[in-house]
């Protein structure tokens, strides 16, 4: 579930950001998962603070696992259609 709700995180994160920084860019894809990461990083130490919550190392793992895999994916996406624009 961590790596599915960071994927979707990561997806909108991707729309944001191609605004500003060309998907085309190897910097849009780095730039989007540590945007996840450090969120689900914040979000596991929040939860540390929460009575019945445990925060855990593997479930920001699963976090940034989730954003790495639909970054790489957006990343492959966009470098496959400027390709064959060319």
């Amino acid at each position: 579930m961590h790596a599915t709700a960071y994927a979707v995180m990561a997806g909108l994160f991707w729309q944001a950001w191609r605004q500003h920084i060309s998907p085309s860019s190897a910097s849009l894809p780095v730039v989007v998962v540590l945007c996840c990461s450090l969120y689900g990083i914040s979000d596991e130490w929040h939860q540390s603070f929460v009575p019945g919550r445990d925060s855990s190392i593997g479930d920001w793992l699963a976090d940034t696992a989730g954003a790495l895999l639909l970054a790489s994916f957006c990343y492959w996406r966009n470098a496959s259609i400027y390709r064959q624009e060319q």
